[in-house]
């Protein structure tokens, strides 16, 4: 077994792609952003406005800026800055009404739990590409929430700012930001870790069960890959990010999973990281659906808006996928509890990024809000079943994403039913 190395780069082991994930948990409204919807059959689908606005190719649920909460974000605003970088999807059919399944089809895209998430198979390919000697310390990054289920394949990382750097500078007290207030001299730091590793040599000629040399290896490849940590900690900012930061006035609420993503979007740029998921929760409306989502969907575009400004800033644009997404939407009908909506499975998808062009919705439901029917030659035009028109779902998105991040030859052991068309 090899022993610890020292980790030192004038440039990062791994230049992208880049993805980066955002589960809106619990199952978004779509009506009450970008796929907005009019009463029908007199019945009024939505009650936070009377009528959908447009934008370009783009309609909207048109929000009061002086409401409450609601002024942390709207999607009209957000168009008015990025509608030429979004390919929105809607009418996607997630196939399910459950909160585990849908999440699990909407990262992995298939129904299958030996399905890993896309993440996932990016993560283990960027491992692949550099090889042992340059490590891509924390290649999948969680924060535990959505489908993040590896199969396996490689070991996900859910680990903070402050962890990141408590790993990195081991030799530290923790928390300690000086780099000359040690634990112990650099000597005798030193000597543990020869000793430790002595230590792993002489149990690796003694352990004889399979099981144990399997846990020992994975023991020896977690302080290998640790030593990669030091590239990480140096680029993250010295003041985490803040939602009074980015809205002055606007709380806290999201300041945990802000930081999650800062911690992403500095693992790209370090080259010490090449996917991460991150949530944001209580979508799951069964009572007051109109304030939760609005409140919830402000908060989501502030986070989106923060991270295509600083992908920008980081120059990642050209390199970072992102796309946003549910387990499935709620209901056309409000429900009886005070005024609530329920689990529907037709639902959206927003994507961002190189290879995927932006500006255009494909993809779309009626005025009931059940899924339409798109041509499979040409996503963008609706086309009857009986003519052969078929229902977006979750597979025709995987088979896009894993085609413009270079994933296409995992189709082989993980393919889809659907078939692959030309979405981006």
């Amino acid at each position: 077994m090899a022993g610890r190395k020292a980790f030192a780069q004038s440039a990062p082991c791994y230049g992208g792609p880049f993805l980066l994930c955002i589960q809106a948990g619990g199952g978004w409204d779509t009506t009450m952003f970008f796929d907005p919807k009019a009463p029908f059959n007199g019945v009024v689908l939505n009650k936070a406005y009377e009528q959908p606005a447009s934008r370009g190719p783009f309609r909207y649920a048109p929000v009061d800026f002086v409401n409450g909460s609601f002024w942390l974000h709207s999607p009209e605003h957000f168009l008015g800055k990025y509608q030429n970088r979004m390919l929105l999807l809607n009418g996607v059919d997630m196939q399910t009404n459950a909160h585990p399944v849908g999440e699990q089809i909407a990262w992995g895209g298939h129904l299958s739990r030996e399905y890993p998430a896309i993440g996932a198979l990016l993560a283990l390919k960027a491992t692949q590409s550099v090889g042992a000697s340059c490590p891509v310390p924390c290649a999948f990054l969680t924060d535990g929430g959505g489908y993040t289920r590896t199969s396996g394949l490689i070991s996900p990382s859910r680990v903070s700012a402050s962890g990141v750097r408590d790993l990195a500078y081991d030799n530290r007290f923790p928390g300690e930001r000086d780099p000359n207030r040690l634990l112990r001299s650099e000597k005798t730091h030193q000597n543990i870790q020869k000793a430790q590793e002595k230590r792993i040599q002489l149990l690796s000629q003694q352990l004889s069960m399979p099981e144990s040399k399997q846990a020992l290896e994975r023991y020896n490849k977690a302080m290998l890959d640790k030593s990669g940590l030091e590239a990480l900690a140096a680029a993250l900012p010295s003041t985490p990010i803040t939602l009074e930061a980015l809205r002055p006035g606007g709380g806290n609420a999201i300041d945990t999973l802000l930081q999650q993503t800062e911690l992403a979007l500095s693992g790209f740029r370090s080259g010490t990281m090449a996917a991460a998921s991150v949530s944001l929760g209580s979508f799951d409306s069964h009572s007051s659906n109109d304030v939760t989502q609005r409140r919830l969907l402000g908060y989501l575009f502030v986070l989106l808006e923060y991270v295509l400004d600083t992908a920008d800033a980081l120059g990642l644009s050209d390199k970072l996928t992102v796309v946003v997404g549910s387990e499935f939407s709620r209901t056309p009908e409000y429900n009886s509890l005070d005024n609530g909506k329920d689990h529907w499975n037709t639902s959206s998808y927003m994507l961002f990024g190189p290879g995927i062009r932006g500006g255009r919705v494909l993809g779309a439901t009626a005025g009931n809000q059940y899924p339409e029917h798109v041509n499979p030659k040409n996503p963008a035009a609706l086309l009857s079943e009986e003519s052969g028109g078929i229902v977006l779902k979750p597979g025709h998105v995987h088979h896009a994403l894993r085609r413009a991040l270079g994933l296409s030859e995992f189709n082989a052991a993980y393919g889809f039913v659907e078939d692959d068309i030309s979405l981006f």
